[in-house]
Formats: C-alpha cells, structure tokens, sequence
C-alpha cells in the first residue's frame, strides 16, 4: 500500500517525509512539549548554514573578483534573510502540525520569490545578467531549492537545530 511517504537519510539519520511520518512526529512533539519549556527564541538567520555561507562567499568571492565587492558591497546579510526569521519564529513553536508547517514553508519559498520579482532590476544589473527574467528565473531557482530544503530536514523531532518545534528540547523529542 502506498503512503506518501518518503525516507531520506538526513545526517545519519532516517527522516520519513510525508503526512503519515509527520503526524507521528508532531504527536512525539506534542508529548514533549509537556515535558520540556519553550525556550527563547534565536535564529540563526537561514538555517543549514545557508546565511553563515552567504557571508562567507561574498568576503572570499570578494578577495578573488573585486568587482563582485563592488556589486554586493553593503550587502552582508542575505537579502530574504528577514522570511527566514519568520520562518524560523513559526518553527520554534511547532504549533499546527503538517499544515502548519507547510504553510510556514509555503510562505518562505512565496517570500523569497517575492523579493525576487520585486527586485528584479536591480538584481539584473548587480549580477550582470542579460535579461530581467534571468534575474526572476535566479531567485525562483533560489525559492524552490530552499522550499526543498526545509521539506526534507525540517521535520518534528530529528533534533537538528531547525526541526519544527525546536524550541522545546533543541527539536529533539525524547
């Protein structure tokens, strides 16, 4: 019988993706967060290292091509960063179940294309491209890898430092 389901394997760990898996996370969730206080909220920016990396690349990319310096100078943090916190807000409390949480996905890959189109010009002549749906097309690219992303290792209870409702024992359920 089919269920939807899907298993990676997340850091060494078997993570099931799906509507199934998910519930049976998310009630292990519900249990813990009657053990265990709701810790203050930090984030991290985008998660998985991703705005750690951001900034990374821009100084090191800067050291080899001075004129990317010049196009992203200003321009430490990564420019969604801001739906990332919020992403991460709704992922800190881990309130709604699956719904919830590909809602709060939903709106992060919506918000980074966002800022894409919006920002289509000036993202066109900061990257040197040809046309604006190049500079669309980068940002939808961008959108949907990191919708992906947040699918797969976001899950309840893995204990990974994004996993929805780690702020109840750092997202580790037990």
């Amino acid at each position: 019988r089919l269920t939807g389901e899907v298993v990676y394997l997340l850091f060494f760990q078997q993570v099931v993706i799906g509507p199934l898996g998910e519930r049976n996370a998310n009630s292990q969730l519900e249990e813990a967060k009657q053990m265990y206080p709701l810790s203050s909220f930090e984030s991290d920016g985008c998660s998985g290292n991703v705005s750690r990396g951001w900034q990374t690349a821009v100084g090191e990319i800067s050291k080899i091509f001075p004129n990317f310096a010049d196009r992203y100078d200003g321009i430490q943090r990564i420019p969604f960063e801001s739906a990332c916190v919020l992403h991460d807000e709704a992922y800190h409390q881990g309130v709604g179940g699956y719904t919830a949480r590909l809602t709060a996905d939903n709106a992060l890959r919506t918000a980074i294309l966002s800022y894409g189109i919006e920002n289509t010009q000036e993202i066109q002549a900061r990257m040197q491209l040809a046309t604006p749906e190049e500079a669309t097309f980068m940002y939808e690219i961008i959108a949907e890898t990191v919708y992906r992303g947040v699918r797969v290792g976001g899950a309840a209870c893995t204990g990974m430092p994004y996993a929805w409702g780690f702020g109840y024992n750092n997202g580790t359920c037990n």
